[in-house]
Formats: C-alpha cells, sequence, structure tokens
C-alpha cells in the first residue's frame, strides 16, 4: 500500500497541472468552438518568458509571474486579434489548421531564441516536504494541487459572479442570444484566449519547475487534450476531474509497468484511458451530450 501510494499521490498531484492547462482548451473552445492545438506551446513559451525574466535578467520572483501573466496576456490577444478573429465564419476545420500553424511558429521562436538545450527554472519551492500517510510529498508537488485549485476557485467565482464572466457562459451557451442582448461576442472571445494563455503559463511554470524548460515539452498539450476530451469539452469542472485521474493513473501505471517493459508505459496510459472514456461516453465524462437530428 505504501508503495501503490507514493505512485498515487504524486500522480494526482501533477493531475492538476493537466487540468490547469486543459482549461485553457476549454474556455476557447466554450466560446469560438475551436480546439486550439497550440495550446502545448502556449504552456512552454510561458515558462520561457519566465525563465527569461527571473533566470537571464534577475528580476524578483513575484515581478517574473506578473511580467510573464502579462506577456501571456498580449500573446492570446495578438493571436485571437490577428490571426482567429479574420477567420470568423470560415469552416472551422481551417481555424483549427491555423492553430496548428501557430504551433509550429511559436516552436521555431523558442529554438530561435533560447535554443535547443533544456533550461533550469530557479526553484520555487523550498527543498523537503510532508509526510502523508507514510509518504513523503514534495513541496513542489503540493503547490502543484494548491495553486491549480485556487485558481480553479478564482475562474469558478469569475464565470459565477463577474458580469465579464457571465457574458462569456453566455456566449459559451449561444453565441446568437448573446448577440441580440448586445454582447459582444468578439470581445469575449478575446478575453477566452487571454484568460488561457494566463492559466497556461501559470501551468507551464510549476510543470518545468521540475523537469526543466525544453521546447519538446509542447507534448503535454496533448495530455492536455486527452484531459479535456475525457472530462468534456465544455466542462470546467470535468477537466478538474480528468486531469488528477489521469496524472494519477500515468503515474501508478509508469511505477509498476515501466520495470516490466523499459518504459513508456506513462506515455501510452492517458491515451488508453482517453479511448476507453469515448467508447462509454462519446461526449466525456462531463460533456454535454448533444442529440442532432440526420
Amino acid at each position: 500500500m505504501t508503495e501503490f501510494l507514493s505512485y498515487l499521490i504524486p500522480g494526482i498531484m501533477t493531475g492538476f497541472i493537466y487540468a490547469l492547462i486543459a482549461l485553457g482548451f476549454v474556455l476557447i473552445y466554450k466560446c469560438s468552438g475551436v480546439l486550439n492545438l497550440a495550446q502545448g506551446e502556449l504552456v512552454i513559451i510561458g515558462a520561457y518568458v519566465f525563465y527569461a525574466l527571473r533566470g537571464q535578467m534577475g528580476f524578483p520572483l513575484s515581478v517574473s509571474i506578473l511580467g510573464t501573466i502579462v506577456s501571456a496576456i498580449v500573446l492570446g490577444l495578438l493571436v485571437e486579434r490577428l490571426v482567429i478573429r479574420p477567420l470568423i465564419g470560415q469552416p472551422i476545420l481551417a481555424v483549427i489548421l491555423v492553430t496548428l500553424a501557430i504551433a509550429v511558429i511559436l516552436r521555431g521562436l523558442m529554438i530561435m531564441i533560447w535554443g535547443p538545450a533544456t533550461l533550469s527554472l530557479p526553484r520555487l519551492f523550498p527543498v523537503g516536504g510532508i509526510n502523508l500517510v507514510g509518504i513523503s510529498i514534495s513541496y513542489e508537488h503540493l503547490f502543484f494541487a494548491i495553486v491549480s485549485v485556487v485558481l480553479f476557485g478564482i475562474l469558478f467565482l469569475f464565470f459565477r459572479y463577474a458580469i465579464t464572466g457571465l457574458r462569456m457562459m453566455a456566449v459559451a451557451d449561444d453565441q446568437q442570444a448573446a448577440q441580440s442582448v448586445g454582447i459582444r461576442v468578439s470581445t469575449v472571445m478575446a478575453m477566452a484566449w487571454a484568460i488561457a494563455a494566463i492559466v497556461s503559463s501559470v501551468g507551464g511554470i510549476l510543470l518545468t519547475s521540475i523537469i526543466g524548460v525544453h521546447y519538446s515539452a509542447t507534448g503535454v498539450g496533448l495530455r492536455a487534450i486527452a484531459v479535456v476530451l475525457a472530462g468534456g469539452l465544455q466542462s470546467v469542472g470535468g477537466v478538474l476531474v480528468a486531469g488528477p485521474l489521469i496524472g494519477a493513473i500515468e503515474s501508478v501505471a509508469a511505477g509498476y509497468l515501466d520495470p516490466l517493459v523499459g518504459g513508456g508505459v506513462s506515455d501510452v496510459a492517458a491515451y488508453a484511458v482517453l479511448i476507453l472514456v469515448l467508447i462509454v461516453r462519446p461526449f466525456g465524462l462531463f460533456g454535454w451530450k448533444k442529440i442532432e437530428r440526420v
């Protein structure tokens, strides 16, 4: 049991980061119907910006985090205004492919500016951890869960009580109805991209604090897609459940099976779970079940 918990608990904590990254997918999809294939790149470029501010320029931690968030907002707004908005009314496949092109461009910029080497972020959390049911949990994994839950809580309150959040929910439910009551859909979509970029950057900073900053880490966006589809494309709460679930399955499967097969189980586990969920519930655990007349 001790060995099982030593795999399970860190996996759950890491899964909260997956949920945070997947939240960016949900926000954009709910408001615009676009599956953003550049989400992984938004995650890692935020980590690179944080490294530049904190590691290269030596700014204080608070200034570096604030600067990273501001740069994420600017990037999200630029992408929405210059690339996504001109494609309104075009086939959805074209918009999705454009996000793939954005991903390639961002990855190229990372290599051009920071090079191909793995970069180490300055330590964000104290050394050591806490003991829970006989298991040592590092402060890194503990803060993963705390920061993610706090951000989810803030966004929950934002969508429930803030006027802008209510407008975003209205647009997500029905764009035409929202327009009919005076809501500017273009402004709401810009807000969705900005918020998605913020949560992606925060997730990138947390994740790369333990694995290092490297452009290949953009693959975390694919894991986030698995979380989104398993939890439900329209469900914010769904990704909060699916993220820790997939993180736990990855960690436990890797802990027990990697020694037997030589590694790589964690790369497969998330998508195996995704396939099983989609077979049973094609709309995800908490997604909207839509019935269309054919």
